[in-house]
């Protein structure tokens, strides 16, 4: 159970939209702002860095239909794309990561952790490495089908071997972790059995990179995140409730297992479909719930903060990748580098918090 200071009550509201009633934390609300603010201008300083040098205020020029027919192609058919997918992975990622920390009660069960991340990879460089051999029907089918396939296999099978009347936190991350390493064990194997050509693209693809995206990567996250924001909508008073254990929140008349289910599915699909638009991008989702929560000063991690905090992330680190490091460098690798560091620190705080 996540142990933070509680939010004061003079920033807290309540919102009532008919018979329901929401618990508003303005402070929250005014960290999303800034986030979302900050996410905007990466994502315009994004656009803007290309062959054709654009300051952000050309970008929004070009977008509000003001640009020249060279503009319009550089922008829309090249940059955009890879702009609103870094935007959109990010927020996905950082929602997957808040919902499973909270459905767990451990800041370390995220979709990296858990094997889901390692489970959509595996089915994705199936498709890359064999899809014009015995994996064909596979590739038909495409590579977001076959990430997301894979990690809802690996979802079940975590799922299989976690339950014990009920969803155990520790169990749960340990199962997690056997299966991530069991994947990546699958992944190696796999990438031996290939054509060279193939195995650098799945390396390139491994490591987490937005560099290649397409407006075909982008309508299926915004589709998924639309329909994961509706379950969130209706299962926000539920979340709270999780996060106070079993016990209580059954007391309080909550499904806990029907809803932690529902929400382990929604996290599963946002990171799956995240990982086929991107590739594996490292730490987003562990990083970004943990950022938000003490920005936020809240005592679980909420899934739209920690949403764009991970939006910040992605979009920042493809914008250090063009301007300041080495060009070619993925995203993945920026956000390694971070996370690495962070997972440490973390690690730290709850050996602290245990010893108290």
């Amino acid at each position: 159970m996540y142990l933070t200071k509680n939010v004061p009550r003079t920033r807290r509201r309540i919102l009532r939209v008919g018979p329901a009633q929401f618990v508003v934390n303005r402070w929250a609300i005014g960290v999303g702002l800034v986030l979302a603010g900050i996410a905007f201008v990466l994502f315009a300083v994004s656009i803007g860095t290309s062959s054709l040098s654009m300051t952000p205020i050309d970008v929004m020029r070009i977008l509000l239909g003001g640009g020249t027919k060279f503009e319009n192609v550089v922008v829309f058919d090249s940059q955009l794309p890879i702009g609103l997918v870094s935007v959109l992975v990010g927020f996905a990622l950082g929602m997957s990561g808040a919902l499973t920390q909270v459905i767990a009660r451990n800041p370390l069960a995220t979709a990296d952790m858990l094997g889901i991340t390692s489970g959509a990879s595996a089915g994705a460089v199936v498709v890359i490495t064999f899809g014009t051999t015995w994996a064909s029907w596979l590739a038909d089918l495409g590579l977001t089908t076959a990430a997301l396939l894979g990690g809802l296999l690996t979802a079940v099978a975590m799922y299989v071997l976690t339950w014990r009347r009920g969803i155990d936190p520790i169990r749960l991350v340990l199962v997690g972790v056997a299966m991530t390493a069991g994947l990546q064990a699958l992944i190696a194997f796999l990438l031996t059995r290939a054509e060279i050509t193939q195995v650098n693209t799945a390396q390139h693809w491994i490591v987490g990179s937005v560099s290649g995206a397409t407006w075909s990567n982008v309508w299926p996250l915004v589709g998924v995140l639309v329909v994961a924001l509706v379950v969130i909508a209706v299962n926000s008073r539920n979340l709270a409730a999780i996060s106070l254990g079993d016990e209580v929140s059954r007391g309080l008349g909550v499904r806990t297992n029907a809803t932690s289910g529902v929400v382990l599915l929604t996290a599963v699909v946002l990171a799956a479909v995240a990982v086929s638009a991107a590739g594996p991008i490292a730490f987003v989702a562990l990083l970004a719930p943990q950022v938000a929560m003490r920005l936020a000063r809240a005592q679980i991690p909420g899934p739209i903060t920690s949403g764009l905090m991970g939006a910040v992330l992605v979009i920042g680190g493809e914008v250090l990748c063009r301007t300041v490091l080495p060009g070619g460098l993925p995203v993945g690798v920026v956000t390694a580098g971070i996370g690495g560091i962070a997972l440490i620190y973390l690690m730290i705080q709850i050996n602290r918090k245990a010893s108290v």
